[in-house]
């Protein structure tokens, strides 16, 4: 086989090998998104085929596999605006903001009316660093609905790019007068009051917790908001709130753990950090932490086999690595 004939075959086993871990990619073979494989396999020339399974895909938390299916079907039907919606969207959620603002543009040349685009248009440009742009997206929405809801929580978002937290605080309190269970704007409220160190971020983090109790987040919130201002007792009051609500919320156990080990609680602290372990067996963080508690009270072997086991799960934790030099 000559040189040149050898060097085609090889490009060509590559190609093969590219294509086929696309197409044979585990997720593409989800229960969930099986069908939807199975009809792209039949009908490749359809683009609905590729855009369901870009949902279904999604739905799975595989952005990344979803926007290359949506990209074909917007091959395939180049001036479907639910498409360049979609890659817009899947941009924006992958950090890709220019790319999201081609598609949104483009989208809003077929559809000039669409609120829900220029809002996602807005954000984008939020996350490309152009507050302008962003202003003038969400301007044209609010001159058109005053009060509309998603305007207004752009707009506070718009205002603390910024830095004017006070205007954005503002119009997040006029947005929860209208719609009282507006989850996103009371949370991102309580969050700018936590920004602040102002006391009013524990009710707000309260108050957004009974909109949706399954979500135990806003309650560790409320525990950082403790830690920030040294008032380690309430700290632990909120980080305790969280793991009777939720028995595996993990970094309520780490946070409880590092006050009592702040506090020379040492014991109390190490068994904070392994029912951390237990919630989270591959967590690096859990296992640093009850590597220093073993070596604060002087177990020298216990200190080195935990904190070996932190760097299996992050090679890079350094401060591990430093604890293990003074162990040595």
């Amino acid at each position: 086989m000559s040189r040149y004939i050898f060097i085609v075959f090889l490009l060509f086993l590559f190609s093969c090998k590219e294509q086929n871990t696309q197409t044979d990619h585990p997720a593409y073979h989800n229960p969930t998104v099986q069908a939807f494989t199975d009809s792209i396999q039949m009908n490749p020339d359809v683009p609905q085929f590729y855009f369901l399974r870009a949902e279904a895909l999604s739905n799975l938390q595989m952005d990344s596999l979803a926007l290359i299916d949506v990209l074909k079907a917007a091959q395939l039907d180049s001036n479907n605006a639910q498409y360049l919606y979609t890659i817009g969207y899947l941009n924006l959620q992958l950090d890709k903001p220019e790319a999201a603002i081609k598609a949104l543009k483009k989208n809003l040349d077929l559809l000039p009316g669409n609120v829900n685009t220029r809002l996602l248009l807005s954000k984008a440009y939020i996350a490309n660093n152009n507050t302008e742009a962003a202003l003038e997206e969400t301007s044209k929405v609010l001159a058109a609905a005053p009060n509309h809801p998603g305007a207004l929580f752009g707009m506070a978002q718009i205002k603390a790019a910024q830095k004017d937290t006070a205007a954005a605080i503002a119009l997040a309190k006029q947005l929860l007068v209208a719609d009282k269970n507006n989850y996103s704007a009371s949370y991102q409220l309580a969050d700018w009051y936590k920004a602040q160190g102002n006391a009013a971020a524990v009710t707000q983090y309260q108050y957004t917790f009974a909109l949706d109790t399954m979500d135990v987040n806003p309650l560790f919130e409320i525990g950082e908001f403790y830690e920030q201002q040294k008032q380690w007792e309430l700290a632990k009051q909120a980080y305790k709130a969280c793991f009777v609500k939720d028995l595996d919320f993990t970094d309520a156990y780490l946070q409880m753990g590092k006050i009592l080990y702040q506090q020379d609680s040492t014991e109390k602290a190490l068994r904070q950090f392994n029912i951390a372990i237990s919630t989270a067996p591959n967590s690096a963080e859990a296992y640093l932490h009850k590597g220093l508690s073993f070596q604060k009270l002087n177990l020298k072997d216990s200190a080195v086999a935990a904190l070996n086991q932190a760097l299996v799960f992050d090679h890079q934790l350094q401060a591990a690595k430093d604890a293990l030099k003074k162990l040595k």
